[in-house]
């Protein structure tokens, strides 16, 4: 069931960063950058360090990023 639609006021370096992300993510709209950005973070919380709420992602490399959930 589709919902009605949003209105966000964005600032430009969201609103660029959004955009490079259709590109990476392969999808033509905002909307589905959202989408595919929410669906990301809850992979991340549910799969968070519950110690310290982190997640490690590794590169091709072997080179590891630890990424904090909060601030």
């Amino acid at each position: 069931m589709a919902q009605p639609n949003q209105s966000f006021e964005l600032d430009a370096g969201t609103a660029k960063a959004i955009e490079d992300l259709k590109e990476v993510f392969g999808v033509k709209t905002n909307a589905d950058v959202i989408r595919k950005a929410i669906a990301l973070s809850r992979i991340a919380a549910r799969n968070s360090n519950r110690d310290d709420h982190t997640i490690t992602l590794q590169s091709p490399d072997d080179k590891q990023v630890k990424i904090s959930l909060i601030e």
